[in-house]
C-alpha cells in the first residue's frame, strides 16, 4: 500500500534519486496513485515517495507526456521511468515506433494510450488523474492534416485548458529558443503564438525553451553528416553567419523532470549550451568528428529559397505528407529564413544554472556517434 511520508521525506527522496539515477521508463493502466491527493496545492509532486530511490520505487508522480515518441520525448520518459513515476503516453503510431519506450520503467509503469490530439475527450482521458503533464508536440514542417498553427498553438491551448479544469499541479510547455512573434520565420512565430495561448488558458504553467537540441537521435548534426556524403560540397546560407548554442538533449530532458519536481511555477526556462557556435563552425566541428573534408560554398539566402522552391511547391500541392529529399526539412523556404536571426539565450531568464544543472559540451564524447 502507498503510505504518505511528508514533504520532508520525499523531497529527501528526489534528492538522491537525481544523484544514482539511471536509464528506464514502463508504463501502468487505471486510477493514478494520487488521483485523491491533487488539490493539496501546498505539497510537491513527489510528497507520497516511497522505496529506495530507482526504477522499482514509487515516486509519487503520475504523468502525461504527449509527443513522448520524438527526440527529446524518449529522454523525458527515462527520466520519470528512473525515479519510479507511472507515465501516460499518448501517441498516433503504431506499436513499432513506440515500444522502445517500455524498458524505460518497471513493470506496469509504462502506459500506452491511442489518441487524436485535436478530440478534446482523448486529451481529457490521457490528463485525467496525472500530477504533472508535459506537451512536447511540435514540428518542423506542416503536413496537409497539420498546420504549424495547429500543431504549436491549437493542440497546447486545449492541452493547458484542460490541465485547468482537471486541477493538475504542473503543467510544462516545450516551446523553443527564438520564439517571438516577429521572426520571419512562420515556425517560430507559431511557437510565440503557442506560448502565450498557454499561458491564458493555464496561467501558472511553466515554458521551456530549449536550444538547438543535439544528440544520438538530433536533425542538426546528423543532417550535417548527410549531406556531406552525399553533396560535392555544403552550402552554407549566407555563409553560414547564424549564431546556434545547442543543448545536449538527454540535460534538457533532466531540466524538465528537474522543473516538474520542484515546487516553482510559472517560469520561463532557456535551456541552452555552454557555447556559442555559427553555422559554419557546426560544420567544421562535425567535419572533424567524422573525418571528413568537402569545400563549403556560400549560398545568399535568395538563391538558397529559389533552390527549395520547388520541391516546397510539390508538398503543398499533394494531398498527403513528401518527405522532403534531402535533410528532413532542414531546406526548406521557412528553414532558410529562420537563419536570418541568432538562437542564443539572452541570460535574462532563468535556466540550467537556476536549476543546478551543468550543461554537456559537445566537443569529445557527446557527438562520436557521427562516426
Amino acid at each position: 500500500m502507498l503510505r504518505n511520508v511528508g514533504i520532508a521525506a520525499a523531497r529527501q527522496y528526489y534528492k538522491a534519486a537525481t544523484q544514482t539515477a539511471t536509464v528506464g521508463t514502463s508504463i501502468v493502466s487505471g486510477p493514478s496513485v494520487l488521483e485523491s491527493h491533487r488539490n493539496y496545492a501546498t505539497l510537491p509532486v513527489t510528497y507520497g515517495a516511497v522505496g529506495k530511490p530507482g526504477r522499482s520505487a514509487v515516486s509519487g508522480v503520475q504523468a502525461t507526456v504527449f509527443g513522448s515518441t520524438g527526440f527529446l520525448g524518449r529522454y523525458v520518459v527515462n527520466e520519470f521511468g528512473q525515479i519510479g513515476s507511472r507515465v501516460i503516453l499518448p501517441t498516433r503510431c503504431g506499436d513499432s515506433h513506440r515500444q522502445h519506450l517500455k524498458p524505460m520503467g518497471d513493470t506496469g509503469q509504462i502506459y500506452f494510450m491511442d489518441f487524436d490530439c485535436m478530440d478534446k475527450e482523448d486529451l481529457k482521458k490521457a490528463i485525467t488523474g496525472s500530477d504533472v503533464v508535459i506537451n512536447l508536440i511540435g514540428r518542423e514542417s506542416p503536413t496537409p492534416n497539420y498546420s504549424f498553427k495547429d500543431v504549436h498553438e491549437t493542440v497546447p491551448r486545449l492541452i493547458a485548458e484542460l490541465c485547468a479544469e482537471e486541477g493538475v499541479a504542473k503543467f510544462i510547455h516545450v516551446s523553443a529558443l527564438g520564439a517571438c512573434k516577429d521572426s520571419p520565420s512562420e515556425y517560430y512565430r507559431s511557437k510565440a503564438a503557442g506560448e502565450a495561448a498557454v499561458k491564458a488558458a493555464f496561467p501558472m504553467a511553466s515554458i521551456v525553451r530549449p536550444a538547438l537540441l543535439v544528440g544520438w537521435e538530433d536533425r542538426f548534426f546528423n543532417r550535417i553528416a548527410q549531406v556531406s556524403k552525399l553533396a560535392p560540397f555544403m552550402p552554407l546560407v549566407d555563409g553560414g553567419e547564424t549564431k546556434f548554442q545547442p543543448v545536449y538533449c538527454p540535460d534538457v530532458a533532466l531540466a524538465i523532470k528537474t522543473i516538474a519536481c520542484s515546487e516553482e511555477e510559472g517560469l520561463t526556462y532557456e535551456l541552452a549550451g555552454p557555447k556559442v557556435y555559427t553555422m559554419a563552425e557546426c560544420v567544421q566541428l562535425v567535419f572533424e568528428t567524422i573525418r571528413e573534408s568537402k569545400p563549403t560554398l556560400m549560398v545568399p539566402s535568395f538563391l538558397a529559397k529559389l533552390a527549395v522552391f520547388p520541391s516546397d511547391f510539390i508538398a503543398s500541392k499533394l494531398p498527403f505528407h513528401l518527405p522532403p529529399p534531402l535533410a528532413g526539412g532542414s531546406f526548406s523556404a521557412d528553414a532558410i529564413d529562420s537563419m536570418q536571426n541568432d538562437y542564443v539565450a539572452s541570460g535574462k531568464l532563468p535556466g540550467f544554472d537556476h536549476l543546478g544543472i551543468a550543461p554537456s559540451k559537445l566537443e569529445g564524447l557527446n557527438i562520436d556517434y557521427l562516426r
